[in-house]
């Protein structure tokens, strides 16, 4: 009999946590799983790694390929997957132990709901807990549907989603034009194509901030990549053709030099506040202080509504 859990995990140069990553999956206290793994293309010791645990843990099915990219691996994964459901998780995240218990018995008892993230704590490179990671709304299936409509947009965690297999490929899976924020373009698409998602209102995995993570090495990248997803998911909602990303760029780089320089002003200043709320979770204040600073002389409104929102919390 097939296992009822599939556990999908992309690896790209990971050695540094992939261990503790296998560890954390290997430990859940729920033991019907099976863990489908595939090395991308790695030019570290990634693939050694998962050939080390795959000779003892029958439970994984590994595989090792060239670089095709985070969103064709997973898409690859889901569809050699055997379990009715997949959960989702990042080579250097950790599950804590009961994750996969607490999300599939949240998904028996709500069965009308599709799929689920949950909250997180922060962690750093060494794995000390620094803070905790909970996005808001996402409580019940009627809030996705209804932010759609207000045209807002909804956001989880990727590393914690749990969602039935079927329903991944049904709605197409992960689109790699949208990298690094195919997660943000899927979850949106997942809820405008009539899906269910939520948030499990519990901490069930543990995200890293470290400096090799495609999001701190190259953040304005990802601000232009989620400019371009919004536009995206506007132009569906109005029943126009999609763009390219080079014309998306194209557009904005001919706007006028007031407006570049504004939305690179907004940009940095989310930047500042980001790195300040790493620097307080890692106790460095003085960088704190002044990367705070920044982020509030070049918007200041933006820092007050973020700083409400936590307060909010």
């Amino acid at each position: 009999m097939p296992p009822l859990v599939s556990v999908i995990l992309p690896v790209y140069n990971q050695e540094l946590y992939l261990a503790q990553t296998l560890d954390s999956v290997l430990a859940q206290d729920y033991p019907d799983f099976e863990l489908l793994i595939h090395d991308d293309g790695s030019t570290d010791q990634s693939a050694a790694i998962i050939r080390r645990y795959a000779a003892r843990d029958a439970r994984i099915r590994a595989s090792y390929g060239p670089n095709a990219g985070h969103a064709a691996v997973i898409n690859e994964l889901v569809a050699l997957a055997q379990g009715e459901w997949c959960a989702l998780l990042d080579a250097d995240d950790l599950m804590l132990p009961e994750r996969l218990r607490r999300q599939l018995a949240y998904h028996q008892t709500h069965p009308e709901v599709d799929a689920s993230s949950c909250h997180s704590y922060y962690i750093n490179k060494d794995g000390r807990r620094l803070s905790k990671q909970r996005y808001p709304g996402l409580l019940d299936p009627t809030d996705g549907p209804r932010a759609r409509a207000r045209g807002q947009y909804v956001q989880c965690a990727m590393t914690g989603l749990f969602m039935r297999r079927c329903v991944f490929e049904q709605s197409g899976g992960l689109d790699s034009r949208f990298w690094p924020s195919d997660d943000f373009e899927y979850f949106n698409r997942l809820v405008d194509q009539g899906y269910t998602l939520v948030i499990v209102p519990e901490i069930l995995m543990e995200y890293r901030l470290h400096a090799t993570a495609i999001t701190m090495r190259q953040p304005l990248r990802t601000y232009d990549t989620i400019g371009y997803v919004m536009a995206n998911l506007d132009h569906r909602q109005a029943g126009r053709p999609e763009v390219t990303f080079d014309s998306f760029m194209a557009v904005r780089n001919a706007q006028p030099w007031y407006t570049k320089l504004n939305r690179k002003r907004y940009n940095y200043a989310q930047l500042f506040f980001r790195n300040a709320g790493i620097d307080l979770m890692s106790g460095r204040r003085w960088r704190f202080g002044w990367q705070l600073a920044v982020s509030a002389v070049l918007a200041p409104l933006h820092l007050l509504l973020k700083i409400k929102r936590i307060a909010v919390k």
